[in-house]
């Protein structure tokens, strides 16, 4: 019997910002696609997930890496606003509510967390919240889906994860978690395969 459904933000309750900002920086500002996501998944933004350093840390090592005619200011504020919330799945979080204990377990950044609970007041659909900063772990490693089902304090098989993303989810998978994959704009799929799963909508 499922006792949980845990959700991940970026790609599901979110859109996924960091290929929004990116398009609209290379659409909007000629910035370099190949420089934007070097920067965006540097070994640096790892550790700003972990919470291993700081926001002003970060940004001034990525406007280091920059050239001069870049705003590292303007990546992030695009970073943060390309997070726009999926109403379709907001609307699902909202049906499941009282009837199993919902997690949110993402590999995020706590200032990034803190902008999109003022802009969209999402942080009180949850029961229990597992960020990558709070536990200096982050997806796709096992150890934070491991400190995840410890949390949500179920056996793994009564767990359903839905992730965008099926190599960040590969390791809950192995570990025996049910695990759903989300495209954006296919809730119906996403709500057959949890009715599949054990899941009552």
């Amino acid at each position: 019997m499922i006792q949980a459904v845990v959700f991940d933000l970026g790609g599901v309750l979110f859109s996924e910002g960091k290929s929004v900002a990116i398009d609209k920086l290379c659409r909007e500002c000629g910035y370099d696609r190949e420089l934007l996501r070097k920067v965006l998944s540097s070994p640096e933004s790892i550790d700003l997930r972990k919470g291993l350093i700081s926001d002003e840390t970060f940004w001034s090592l990525v406007q280091g890496q920059l050239p001069q005619s870049y705003d590292a200011s303007l990546i992030k504020k695009e970073w943060y606003d390309g997070y726009v919330l999926d109403e379709d799945i907001f609307a699902l979080i909202k049906e499941l509510r009282g009837k199993y204990r919902l997690v949110a377990f993402s590999g995020n950044v706590r200032s990034r967390v803190d902008f999109l609970e003022r802009k969209y007041h999402f942080r009180n659909l949850f029961d229990l919240e597992i960020y990558s900063f709070d536990y200096h772990h982050t997806k796709p490693e096992r150890e934070f889906v491991k400190i995840m089902i410890e949390k949500v304090g179920s056996r793994p098989e009564e767990i359903v994860y839905i992730d965008d993303n099926d190599t960040y989810a590969q390791p809950a998978r192995e570990l025996g978690v049910q695990v759903l994959i989300y495209t954006r704009g296919e809730v119906a799929r996403l709500r057959r395969e949890s009715r599949e799963r054990g899941v009552v909508l």
